[in-house]
């Protein structure tokens, strides 16, 4: 199943195929009734990935690529 939209995304984690992290301030999950949001406190660093399409050419996934490299990746 092929999901673009956030609310596509929010039918996956809906049907228990999924799970989802989301920022503290995002409240469009809170549209639905049938979901609950949990605060996750204290997480430990963890593996970030970036999946995109073979051969995409959106200018703005390098960007965010590059930027999630420079906020996420520590020195080491």
């Amino acid at each position: 199943m092929l999901v673009d939209t956030f609310e596509d995304k929010l039918e996956v984690v809906a049907d228990g195929r999924a799970v989802a992290l989301v920022p503290i301030d995002d409240r469009r999950s809170a549209l639905r009734d049938d979901l609950v949001t949990v605060p996750v406190e204290d997480i430990e660093p963890c593996q970030v990935v970036v999946v995109t399409r073979r051969g995409a050419t959106n200018p703005l996934l390098a960007h965010f690529c590059e930027s999630a490299k420079n906020l996420l990746v520590r020195e080491a």
